[in-house]
């Protein structure tokens, strides 16, 4: 399989490109670091580094035509990016509004129309990694859960109209994610965060369906979240 992940850095992107390497998989590693994913991609076995901002429309579409060229075809794409702002709505500057909805929104839109045209080619999968809050809208940070919903509806449309494309598309999301990798217990000896690990199961699990199975989405947390 040749997979684009973004996101591949670091934290959750990174985790899954590892795993996928160590697979035999052939993977292209986007990020903004340029050094950080060119050391990545000589550390990993058959990995490129296509560095860029999945909030700018030319990166998004160079990431996908260097992918292409260096494997011959596209089979998955993996948008871990992502980023936070912390604080409620009214105190958030605009500045770092922008710079979220450009990286989270934006960026997954335009990510998704740039691998979109060499999926339905290989009939492959796309799966976006999002926050629990897309799914459970009962708590802040407001900016947070708006960001998120707008992924959720982004793969809930986008998986029909993909579909008569041959293209599968799901979504994973995740409850509360250790940084990076420690198991946290709460009072009751229960688990309050997942592993970066556990993440690349799921992903694993989601890109081994065989083709016309399609996963519409897996919702991780742990046991021990209280919200």
């Amino acid at each position: 399989m040749n997979a684009l992940i973004t996101g591949a850095s670091s934290g959750i992107g990174e985790t899954i490109a590892r795993r996928l390497a160590a697979a035999g998989h052939r993977v292209a590693l986007m990020a903004r670091r340029v050094e950080r994913v060119q050391a990545l991609a000589v550390e990993l076995d058959g990995a490129v580094a296509v560095p860029g901002d999945v909030g700018i429309v030319a990166d998004c579409e160079a990431a996908v035509r260097e992918s292409v060229e260096a494997f011959g075809s596209l089979d998955a794409l993996v948008n871990a990016a992502g980023t936070w702002v912390e604080g409620p709505l009214a105190e958030v500057s605009y500045e770092d509004l922008r710079a979220f909805v450009d990286t989270d929104v934006s960026g997954a839109l335009q990510i998704t129309r740039a691998a979109l045209p060499m999926l339905m080619q290989s009939g492959g999968r796309m799966l976006h990694i999002n926050g629990l809050q897309g799914l459970i809208r009962a708590r802040p940070p407001v900016l947070y859960a708006a960001v998120e919903s707008a992924v959720r509806g982004l793969c809930e449309s986008l998986r029909w109209e993909a579909a008569e494309q041959g293209v599968h598309v799901g979504l994973i999301t995740l409850g509360s994610v250790a940084s990076p990798n420690p198991v946290s217990l709460d009072e009751g000896g229960r688990r309050c965060r997942l592993s970066r690990d556990e993440v690349a199961d799921a992903v694993c699990f989601v890109l081994a369906q065989p083709r016309g199975v399609n996963v519409d989405e897996l919702v991780l947390t742990p046991l021990g979240q209280q919200w």
